[in-house]
């Protein structure tokens, strides 16, 4: 997963232009400076060349200035998102990396772990720690084939499954 954020203006309809995967998490409302009336914002969202505008939702300022959510879209999609109001929205969420960009920084951090040798690692366990866990850490340090569990930072303690 990756961080993505926009910023989308009132009246100018914003294309997504991905080229992956993304979910939408969040929209918040930008307060530069309070307006003198009040309007809610109006965040909707357009597919491909259906002319159709969906409201996702309304935010008002000094009521509801975020709104959670879960929308997402695929590059297929050809999304464009739409606003209406006063002031400027936040759009935040993330991209989906594919399988290869997940296998591109497993390597990285896999590389980061070869330079740390099996010793220097089971130095990091102190004498109170029982004898199996460190059997367990001297395996896993020595095995060749470590499997990482998706989504997540690895940890090497509690991470790792040896073949």
């Amino acid at each position: 997963m990756a961080f993505w954020g926009l910023e989308i203006l009132p009246g100018k309809p914003m294309p997504l232009n991905l080229t992956r995967r993304l979910v939408v998490k969040q929209a918040a409302l930008v307060v530069s400076k309070p307006a003198k009336k009040t309007e809610p914002c109006v965040l909707s969202v357009s597919v491909a060349e259906d002319e159709q505008r969906y409201v996702v939702c309304r935010l008002h300022e000094g009521v509801l200035e975020q709104c959670p959510m879960e929308l997402p879209f695929s590059p297929g999609d050809e999304a464009q998102v739409h606003l209406s109001g006063g002031h400027a929205v936040h759009l935040t969420g993330f991209l989906e990396l594919d399988d290869e960009d997940d296998m591109e920084d497993m390597d990285g951090e896999l590389d980061e772990l070869d330079e740390e040798s099996s010793d220097e690692a089971l130095s990091k366990f102190g004498p109170e720690t029982p004898s199996r866990w460190k059997k367990v850490a001297e395996e896993v340090m020595t095995s060749t084939s470590v499997i990482w569990l998706p989504r997540k930072r690895p940890n090497l303690s509690t991470d790792a499954i040896v073949r």
